[in-house]
């Protein structure tokens, strides 16, 4: 307990045999396409430095940030490019996906710093499990951009104080400047306006108004008159101090006698999450220094009074810790189901409702020999560690069931428990550990990689045979004591042993 609730990390799908990544890079908005080209011309250069061994081919999408995994800002625009690398078989080189993306970090940072500047120049590691989602996506909701964005500058300031924590970004992006018209509706009343009729002129003025239609003699259709300004006029912002608006009296009114001319910039995209904006903070998390669930919890905790501060603004946990939790409450459900299905087995097998309890103790020894497996050898517990558990506890039980078998078959023969206890550990020691070696060599080498293996697949093969050696072990001294003591509480408070010797009657138990 100790250990697991101190000293081990969870992560779901680990990142070690992943063979791909992408460098998202965003300009300035209005950047032309040839401009971005040329300044992702040192972002190549650096990704084509990888050894031979470790990069097998790299794509450059520009206009379009490539493969952007969980990414919600818009991944099209003239300003955006995308470099794709996918990498050598894992088995092939010496170095992770995430060593590699690490050791790539600091040269990037320095092209940002350079002339022309890049807005944002990140790294997303492609996802070991289903797609889910940043490792860390906070959702801040609300109504009002400006007290969103203070709370999304909150956590993205806690974020970047947090060790093992990188590329942390909101969403909040502005998009390109605007020009407001704000119609002065008093105004506009007394020049006998609608704020309808002052906009539909100043769209008539930029987009166009069909003034008439013509037809040809011999043409089947009719050909709309477009009139607007001319092009050199639809550029200009003084273009708006020569809109006039025509009243119901058939008057024209200046436009700047009934409206404010502002220029402001626009929100590039608005998210909504449940009918509420939304504005989402990302990062990425070195899996050696913290974990997706640890950073997500902290967040929880850290900010759990946002919506006292800010009465209608909430948080929402989302990105690979939403699957990763939808995802540990399906593995609880199968455990659990599980865990019945064997003791149905073992009493029904039995006729007892204590014995399978004394069998099922197998269990917990197994789980104990997972996780002293991980912390030995310095790896999280993963979603294939977990299944492995699960699959494990069908399995430690085997030798618990030889022995208490035998225990109970010397005793229907009339031998005495304690002889029957010492009797059945020193028949049955051999095909116990005969069973638990045959099945522990198969799964050496899975979990230790000989002659090549699978980094998703290894958690589970270490958490079957190091479970199942620390619960052969403990079950041969433990299961015999336990089974002691309870006979022992049955003879007191039923008056006879959970096994009666066939002078007693037929064979009975509690």
């Amino acid at each position: 307990g100790y250990l697991t609730v101190r000293h081990m990390k969870v992560v779901f799908f680990s990142r070690d045999g992943i063979e791909e990544f992408q460098v998202l890079a965003e300009a300035r908005r209005g950047t032309s396409l040839e401009k971005l080209k040329q300044m992702m011309g040192p972002v190549e250069a650096l990704i084509a430095t990888l050894p031979a061994h470790e990069m097998d081919a790299f794509t450059t999408s520009i206009g379009q940030a490539a493969g952007s995994h969980g990414h919600f800002m818009a991944n099209t625009g003239s300003h955006l490019a995308g470099v794709s690398v996918f990498l050598t078989p894992f088995q092939n080189r010496d170095r992770t996906a995430t060593d590699i993306v690490q050791s790539l970090k600091g040269a990037l940072e320095e092209i940002r710093g350079r002339e022309p500047f890049f807005e944002k120049l990140t790294i997303e590691i492609a996802q070991g499990g289903p797609p889910g989602g940043k490792p860390v996506q906070v959702g801040v909701r609300g109504e009002d951009f400006k007290v969103v964005n203070q709370i999304a500058s909150e956590i993205l300031e806690e974020l970047k104080r947090t060790p093992g924590v990188s590329d942390a970004v909101t969403t909040f992006d502005f998009g390109k400047r605007q020009i407001l018209v704000n119609v002065d509706e008093a105004a506009a009343r007394k020049a006998s306006l609608t704020v309808g009729q002052v906009a539909q002129s100043v769209r008539a003025a930029f987009r166009g108004a069909v003034a008439t239609t013509i037809k040809p003699s011999k043409a089947e259709k009719e050909i709309d008159v477009l009139v607007r300004f001319p092009e050199d006029v639809r550029g200009d912002r003084a273009a708006f101090e020569k809109i006039l608006v025509q009243n119901t009296q058939g008057d024209l009114v200046p436009l700047q006698a009934v409206a404010r001319i502002e220029e402001a910039e626009g929100i590039n995209s608005i998210g909504h999450y449940n009918g509420k904006r939304v504005v989402y903070v990302t990062a990425e998390v070195d899996d050696k220094q913290a974990t997706s669930l640890g950073v997500n919890s902290m967040l929880a905790k850290t900010f759990q009074d946002v919506p006292k501060r800010y009465p209608g603004y909430s948080l929402y946990f989302g990105g690979e810790h939403q699957k990763n939790m939808e995802s540990m409450m399906s593995l609880g459900v199968a455990a659990i189901f599980a865990l019945l299905m064997i003791f149905i087995i073992l009493a029904a097998s039995f006729g007892s409702l204590v014995q399978p309890f004394i069998i099922m103790v197998a269990i917990p020894f197994g789980f104990m020999g997972v996780i002293l497996a991980f912390f030995l050898h310095g790896l999280p517990l993963s979603f294939f560690a977990f299944i492995g558990m699960i699959g494990l506890a069908g399995v430690v039980v085997n030798q618990s069931i030889v022995l208490l078998d035998f225990i109970n078959e010397l005793r229907r023969q009339g031998v005495s428990r304690r002889e029957s206890i010492i009797t059945a550990g020193r028949l049955r020691l051999r095909p116990i550990f005969m069973t638990s070696m045959t099945t522990i060599a198969g799964l050496v080498s899975i979990a230790y990689n000989f002659g090549g293996g699978d980094p998703f697949i290894r958690p589970m093969a270490l958490a079957m045979l190091w479970g199942l050696a620390v619960s052969t072990m403990l079950s041969l001294l433990v299961t015999p004591c336990i089974y002691a003591i309870l006979d022992d509480l049955a003879e007191r408070i039923v008056h006879h042993p959970t096994v009666r010797p066939p002078e007693s009657g037929a064979a009975a138990s509690i």
